[in-house]
């Protein structure tokens, strides 16, 4: 399998540099084999490996490109300096968790995060709370016990719903995630960073699937207002 070498990094500081169409064409080349193929290896190999351990699964993959939406460049020059791709399943990908891996100058970041449009898969999450706590306070005591993945996602100032204590910052969230970072080392620039991803994305599969499968809120608590 292709992976990143010290080279990718070099790149992309020169690209968040030099952030232009004029630049980018003239190192496009150094793009397709230092950013853009071992990126692409990485996510169809994940790819796979959730299609065979899981196939009771519809599996989708995104990769992003290198340009920016030229609708949200707010100042910043037209490139991208990172890639990342997402893994999500079953639903449509607004409506779904996703799995993510993304590459950067400063390092590298994976895990699992709900993102839905509308907050939806968050309002499902806070409603099942409220009926049955004890398989997400599970999964709480779980990541509590290791130390290569943190909850990560956006916090509200004020409580959303007052919850136990140890399912508190999770319910408090706009999004939620479980996210490993990593600065650059050896790992980066190995055919062992795609053993380590695929072991964190197996490992991350009961809160994968936790959260594709609640309930609908209208199932769970029937025409209850979201709250404010």
């Amino acid at each position: 399998m292709l992976h990143y070498t010290p080279e990718t990094v070099d790149f992309l500081w020169q690209l968040r540099l030099n952030n232009s169409r004029e630049w980018f064409r003239a190192h496009k080349e150094d793009y397709e084999r230092l950013m853009n193929r071992p990126t692409k290896e990485l996510a169809n190999a994940l790819f796979a490996h959730l299609q065979e351990k899981y196939p009771k699964h519809d599996w989708n993959l995104h990769i992003s490109r290198i340009y920016r939406d030229a609708r949200r460049l707010y100042g910043r020059g037209p490139m991208n300096d990172h890639l990342w791709f997402t893994l999500w399943a079953d639903r449509e990908e607004l409506a779904a968790p996703a799995f993510w891996f993304s590459f950067s100058p400063e390092g590298w970041d994976f895990g699992m995060g709900c993102w839905s449009q509308g907050n939806l898969v968050m309002d499902r999450f806070r409603a099942q709370l409220k009926l049955d706590p004890k398989p997400a306070e599970a999964l709480a005591r779980r990541l509590q016990k290791q130390e290569i993945f943190t909850l990560a996602g956006e916090r509200y100032k004020k409580h959303r719903m007052e919850t136990t204590p140890l399912l508190q910052s999770w319910a408090d969230s706009k999004w939620i995630g479980f996210q490993c970072k990593r600065d650059h080392g050896d790992l980066s620039f190995s055919e062992q960073l795609f053993d380590f991803t695929r072991d964190g994305i197996d490992w991350l599969m009961p809160y994968y699937e936790y959260f594709l499968t609640l309930p609908a809120r209208e199932e769970s608590v029937g025409a209850e207002p979201t709250e404010n």
